[in-house]
């Protein structure tokens, strides 16, 4: 037989329609996905492999649908349902699996400088008046210190906010 082979049951226009139109040789990548699985494997590979280039994890999010999409053609999905599942499950990991992934990677601010005395403890060294300024040591090093009440030397104090040189600070407890 030259022609192509039409299944009982098969709607003879929709069969001519995706012969003549190569819709079909499209969606199985010319009988390529049929056949194997194994080409969503090696487009997870591929896709992983530029994922390291890359930055955002967008063709990350993509390589978990292809290898999705490879689990379903071992379960014997036919090509065009492994194509609309790739492309369902890659809308569906690009929305909700790539932001999970960039809030774990993406790096938490830290504070630095004189933000990050804000919360530490230290010791007054010479007293601080009610208003006025004394001086803290805090990591070794003696600060201007002001409160709002008086501190007498050996205090044990918590910085509260920080103003040019100068450290705001309150008693412990």
């Amino acid at each position: 037989m030259d022609g192509p082979v039409i299944p009982w049951g098969t709607s003879l226009m929709w069969t001519l329609a995706v012969a003549d139109s190569g819709l079909d040789d499209i969606l199985t990548l010319g009988g390529f996905l049929g056949a194997h699985a194994e080409f969503w494997l090696w487009l997870t590979l591929v896709l992983m492999i530029a994922e390291i280039f890359t930055a955002g994890f967008f063709l990350g999010a993509l390589a978990i649908s292809t290898l999705l999409t490879a689990c379903g053609a071992w379960f014997g999905m036919s090509p065009p349902v492994q194509v609309a599942f790739f492309a369902a499950s890659s809308i569906g990991s690009l929305l909700w699996v790539r932001p999970v992934f960039v809030s774990l990677l993406s790096p938490k601010p830290v504070a630095t400088n004189t933000d990050a005395l804000v919360g530490r403890t230290a010791t007054v060294v010479a007293q601080v008046p009610a208003g006025g300024v004394g001086r803290v040591k805090l990591a070794n090093e003696e600060w201007r210190a002001t409160a709002e009440r008086q501190l007498d030397v050996g205090d044990g104090v918590r910085v509260t906010a920080v103003e040019g040189n100068t450290l705001t600070v309150g008693p412990l407890t």
